[in-house]
């Protein structure tokens, strides 16, 4: 679909730089599946009229002119740039199929488990498609009445932080653009306040530093000891994919998504109990002096949850393993004055590690206190020596290697900040599931509000996807500290 030619003077001509670590994503796509359950009871047999869903992708891509463009060689030939033509847009790749023999209650019984989509949900690599396209959508209809929306964007030019503030922009236009022929058919009962809606995006790729040669003299202590650390971290999980007889393909593992919430209610017991740095250990103490640590977030505490319940159920199923590391990807611009929303690939892996016997003796603060003392350590040195490391084609290769389903270690991400059920109401409700990329399983997303929340009737509560093995999970939900706090939805 596409709009008719007047609409193209909405787009001027201009060419996005993009920098070696964007260049290092290669054809990779960011993968988002989207599922909304079914017409009301009222209008059962009426079905979404997704041409809104279609026009209004359209208009948000305008707002966004490098999803229109097409990447080129830039004029030495050393890198690559996005080149937008006016007169010759690149539009987004929009498809739709039809699943009738599944509901998407079914599939929710399945706990989301990848290997049970229907192969109606399957899509084709943006890389595959003619003229490359930067962002497609595949549209699956179910026979309750219910749809997915799966939803590819090259990673080439953005992450996935950047993908949800494009996402929530769309659904904003969405709404404005189906206000009647969408919510009359659907249930609608969780409106989004309007206060969590995020402000129009803007590009602000250009504004990002150039990254350093790969042969930068690396300096600073603190960029020295995490590169040290991932590299013996990626040699490792490289190693045991060695020795691994499964491959890493969609689908094809016993990993299943689970949904886990933190309430209100839960969430500010969690912050009371153990948010303070009083309730350290005393021998944890000198650790939180010495580092300067001066608060815990949320975040921390939910992430050292996780942490200590899924190292516990993996120590049970393998007691021989002295140590667990914990991977944050934490995003780095305001850490750099960038202000804007929308920017290029700006979120960097901080490597944890702890040893078991550590784990053993911390209590959730001291764990959170760990984890705080790293995200602390971050700086503007410590992003241009990671840019660096992480545009290497050495390093681009192990951290693809680590994230294989016979790794034993999980992925937390805190780098989003803002609630994604509520930045994806098209105008017809909150999805009830939202997918992670399959890619980054075993992966751990945990997606808190942008403001400090207040109990209400409409207040939502926090929302953790989490990938695990069943012998993990069935551990996890029976580890009396995480269930304290933490719901199991499926």
């Amino acid at each position: 679909m596409q709009p008719n030619r007047k609409t193209n003077t909405l787009v001027q001509a201009q060419e996005f730089e993009l920098s070696s670590i964007d260049s290092a994503q290669g054809d990779a796509d960011i993968n988002f599946a989207l599922f909304y359950f079914g017409a009301s009871k009222r209008h059962k047999k009426r079905r979404l009229p997704i041409g809104c869903l279609k026009s209004s992708l359209i208009s948000a891509a305008l707002k966004f002119p490098i999803l229109l463009g097409r990447v080129v060689s830039t004029s030495d030939n050393q890198g690559l740039k996005v080149a937008v033509d006016p007169d010759n847009l690149n539009w987004p790749d929009i498809t739709e199929a039809s699943v009738g023999n599944m509901s998407i209650a079914s599939l929710q019984r399945n706990g989301f488990a990848w290997s049970r989509w229907p192969r109606a949900t399957e899509t084709i690599d943006l890389a595959q498609r003619p003229g490359n396209p930067m962002i497609g959508v595949h549209i699956v209809r179910y026979v309750c009445g219910g749809i997915s929306v799966h939803i590819k964007t090259r990673h080439l030019i953005v992450d996935g932080n950047g993908v949800w503030r494009f996402y929530s922009y769309w659904a904003q236009i969405c709404r404005n653009e189906c206000k009647k022929s969408a919510r009359q058919f659907f249930d609608c009962t969780q409106d989004s306040e309007p206060h969590l809606l995020s402000r129009s995006p803007v590009f602000d790729k250009v504004l990002i530093p150039p990254v350093p040669s790969h042969d930068v003299e690396i300096a600073d202590d603190i960029a020295t000891e995490h590169i040290d650390r991932m590299t013996r971290f990626f040699d490792r999980l490289v190693e045991r994919r060695l020795h691994s007889s499964s491959v890493a393909s969609f689908g094809s593992y016993d990993y299943s998504m689970r949904k886990f919430t933190l309430t209100y209610e839960a969430a500010t017991r969690l912050k009371a109990v153990h948010g303070q740095l009083v309730n350290c250990s005393p021998e944890h103490m000198s650790f939180v002096l010495a580092h300067n640590i001066t608060y815990i977030s949320t975040n921390d505490l939910v992430c050292a949850l996780f942490w200590r319940a899924i190292t516990r159920a993996h120590y049970a199923l393998n007691p021989r393993d002295p140590d667990t590391c914990m991977m944050l990807a934490c995003d780095m611009r305001k850490r750099i004055g960038l202000s804007q929303a929308y920017t290029g690939n700006m979120s960097f892996p901080l490597v944890m590690h702890m040893e078991k016997s550590q784990m053993q003796r911390h209590t959730i603060t001291d764990t959170a206190t760990h984890i705080r003392q790293q995200v602390n350590t971050l700086s503007p040195e410590y992003i241009r020596q990671m840019s660096a490391f992480m545009a290497s084609p050495d390093a681009l290769q192990k951290l693809i290697s680590m994230f294989h389903p016979g790794n034993s270690f999980f992925s937390a991400s805190i780098v989003s900040g803002f609630m994604m059920f509520d930045m994806v109401d098209f105008g017809f409700g909150k999805p009830t599931h939202i997918d992670i990329p399959p890619y980054l399983t075993p992966g751990f997303s945990i997606w808190m509000p942008t403001r400090p929340t207040t109990q209400s009737a409409k207040t939502p509560a926090t929302s953790i996807d989490i990938a695990l093995r069943e012998d993990i999970y069935q551990l996890v939900i029976n580890d009396s500290e995480f269930s304290e706090y933490l719901e199991v939805m499926f």
